[in-house]
């Protein structure tokens, strides 16, 4: 009988402001999914190793294996200065 998934818990932050919260967000993302961690690798073209390093924070992954898993599980990070709506803001917020 299959291993079942356990879903992780999303990272109780308001921002994500370090390589940990942002591997939090990833496995509970994939956890929610019901998707083994091999099964996300090879949906998002990364190593199996990649995405448990990315999952458990480590600084030193790339940008690329980052954003093919960030883009392989839908997650789409997103700020109000892409839009536009900084422009004329003083705010330096990230969402």
């Amino acid at each position: 009988m299959a291993k079942k998934v356990i879903s992780a818990n999303m990272p109780e932050a308001q921002f994500i402001e370090n390589a940990q919260i942002l591997g939090k967000l990833i496995k509970a993302k994939r956890t929610s999914m019901g998707m083994k961690l091999a099964d996300c690798a090879a949906l998002c073209n990364v190593g199996i190793n990649t995405l448990s390093r990315i999952e458990n924070g480590n600084e030193n992954c790339t940008l690329a294996a980052t954003f093919a898993v960030l883009q392989g599980l839908g997650i789409r990070l997103t700020t109000t200065l892409l839009s536009g709506g900084g422009k004329n803001s003083s705010h330096d917020e990230w969402v």
